[in-house]
């Protein structure tokens, strides 16, 4: 039987998966690891940590399955973006990888905004926020030059760990346009943006299409996780650009709401829409673009409340074999809608649309005596969902068809929070069969050693809808009402996130 491999990272863990020529599950294995936060707003990760996860998925996934790797046509490695990792001339990693969900940055970014927002905007199609390489590397440059120094190789996240598996050299286009460094227009590292950190050319990896192959396995790797030696791998892509393709989004106003580490709702388009409250990239299709409109904390901030209100009930689910976010689901299922008059904001880790505050923080509003545990998952359930609905109102400047949206990701997998986001949204939602980064990127492999003839056949043979969302018309009216207080409540609060920002940097 011909298969498809693709292996994700996202912030939270790996997760790899082997599909057939019709996109039916073969296998798949995934892998947690862990973010530090050393300081409030800071997130960064171990790339050691990465490999390992690669190497024990993989294996995972070949154990599962009666004939192994057998009949495996090509593997794609898929990550989040803007994560560099920065490797000296010996090949070792300098110091561990600052994340897209890093705040550090932001005195950097509002340095280069006042100093060249026209230029970067005009050439990265973004304006610098926390979130991008360009400022995660100018705070290197500024609190760590003798790291800086030291750059020999810029690579992203699964640029170093395919690296690692070919020895290759290269990213694709979508990562290398979150980097804030890329020129997309002319295709190329723009000299003008790595100026503006003295960034050598040199150090920046080739730049490839997503699904061109760029290597094969090498026989040191295929000793260690059984993969076939000499498989075709192409450089792949973002997650969220694999995951949305995953979801069936292959044509121009499809409409993405992804429940992951972080959430987007996300555009795809024709052509490129640079916009100050969104971000415009490359799309793993070739010949569009996706415009990406996002919230820093999603899935992640219920993985916060799982590790810090039930650290007890998650100790007893695993001892059970029992998911313990099924017994949260299920106490906020026995909330009411709007959690008795409780409000979350989301902001963990700052936030990005349409606020770009890495100053910004979370909070329960409305807190009182009548509030259970329940009420809590609830509140932020709702409260994630309220900040996806106003990421959506960025794209309604780009788009008035609502009618095409789909949900992807972990989050999505709990029907209570699928059909929270169709109340809120007050729209239809329908949620694919298996919609993931590591199977978008197993599809996208797929194109490019030849399986399907191009992305719109993968999409036609492999991807199918499981389920669709109907909002209540009723829920949706008090929502509506409630999203007005959390827009107040967010405008109210901005000063205080200053003030508490320089109490911490005191």
């Amino acid at each position: 039987m011909d298969k498809l491999f693709g292996v994700d990272f996202g912030t939270g863990g790996c997760k790899a998966t082997v599909i057939d020529l019709e996109g039916n599950i073969c296998a798949t294995a995934f892998e947690e690891y862990p973010s530090e936060h050393q300081k409030p707003g800071w997130s960064e990760q171990d790339p050691a940590l990465w490999i390992q996860a690669f190497c024990n998925t993989v294996r995972a996934c070949r154990e599962q399955m009666a004939d192994g790797f057998e009949g495996v046509l090509g593997l794609a490695v898929t990550a989040s973006t803007h994560n560099a990792v920065l490797v000296d001339k010996e090949g070792q990693v300098i110091r561990r990888c600052i994340m897209w969900n890093d705040q550090r940055s932001g005195d950097q970014c509002r340095r280069l905004k006042e100093a060249h927002g026209d230029l970067i905007f005009r050439i990265g199609m973004q304006m610098p926020t926390p979130t991008w390489t360009l400022p995660q590397l100018m705070w290197v440059k500024e609190h760590e030059p003798e790291h800086y120094a030291r750059i020999h190789r810029l690579y992203f996240t699964k640029d170093y760990i395919r690296a690692w598996v070919t020895g290759d050299f290269c990213t694709d286009v979508v990562d290398a346009q979150g980097s804030l460094l890329y020129d997309a227009r002319n295709r190329c590292w723009s000299p003008e943006l790595c100026g503006l950190i003295d960034l050598p050319l040199s150090v920046m990896p080739e730049i490839r299409g997503s699904k061109d192959i760029v290597g094969t396995v090498r026989a040191e790797v295929a000793a260690q996780t059984g993969l076939p030696e000499g498989l075709p791998v192409i450089a792949g892509c973002s997650d969220t650009a694999a995951e949305d393709f995953s979801a069936g989004a292959v044509r121009a106003g499809q409409i993405i709401v992804k429940l992951a580490t972080a959430g987007n709702v996300n555009l795809v388009t024709d052509e490129a829409a640079p916009h100050a409250k969104s971000f415009t990239y490359p799309y793993s299709v070739e010949g569009k673009w996706y415009t990406v409109t996002a919230t820093n904390s999603c899935a992640s901030a219920y993985r916060w409340m799982r590790d810090a209100l039930y650290p007890a009930e998650k100790e007893l689910c695993e001892a059970k074999g029992e998911d313990v976010y099924l017994l949260m689901d299920q106490q906020a299922a026995e909330s009411q809608l709007g959690a008795r008059g409780l409000l979350f904001h989301p902001f963990l880790l700052g936030e990005r649309c349409p606020y770009f505050n890495p100053n910004a923080r979370g909070d329960f509003f409305g807190v009182s005596m009548v509030h259970t545990k329940g009420d809590f998952a609830r509140a932020l359930l709702e409260g994630v969902a309220f900040s996806l609905y106003d990421c959506l109102q960025v794209l309604k400047n780009f788009t008035d068809n609502m009618a095409d949206i789909v949900v992807i990701g972990g989050g999505a997998k709990s029907p209570l929070w699928s059909q929270i986001v169709s109340d809120v949204f007050g729209l239809e939602v329908k949620q694919p069969e298996h919609a993931e980064s590591s199977f978008g990127g197993a599809l996208l492999a797929g194109v490019g050693v030849g399986a399907f003839p191009d992305e719109l056949e993968a999409a036609r043979r492999c991807i199918r809808m499981k389920r669709t969302y109907r909002p209540n018309a009723e829920n949706h009216a008090k929502y509506e009402k409630l999203f007005a207080i959390y827009k107040e409540v967010t405008e109210v609060s901005a000063p205080l996130w200053e003030k508490l920002a320089a109490l911490d940097e005191a």
